[in-house]
């Protein structure tokens, strides 16, 4: 697990991961993260933003768990606190294309639960 300790998600390291393990990476880079966002240098958060907000969205879509979710929206949170915020809306507008597209339909939730 200490490949999951970067300010950025490291993809490679991701994808060496078993598919029963990457929900346990990410969840242990979200933690670390949530912990190093705090204290680390202003200049090295907003040189990686663009880039970690990405990274941050795309595991929304990915539909995880409720723990993973809200570290996700800590982490995103302290992000915009720490960075520029000249994206905040952006990435607010994507979370609810994503809440407008699911498939709330009679025949989709007996499945979803």
């Amino acid at each position: 697990m200490e490949l999951a300790h970067s300010l950025l998600l490291k993809e490679d390291a991701l994808a060496q991961v078993t598919e029963a393990k990457k929900p346990v990476f990410i969840f242990e880079w979200l933690r670390f993260l949530d912990k190093v966002l705090i204290a680390a240098n202003k200049t090295d958060v907003k040189e990686n933003q663009k880039k970690l907000v990405e990274q941050l969205t795309g595991l929304i879509s990915s539909s995880p768990g409720p723990p993973t979710r809200k570290l996700l929206a800590k982490n995103l949170a302290t992000l915009y606190i720490i960075g520029d915020t000249y994206s905040v809306f952006q990435t607010l507008d994507k979370c609810n294309e994503m809440i407008k597209s699911k498939d709330d339909t009679a025949t989709y939730l007996p499945t979803k639960l």
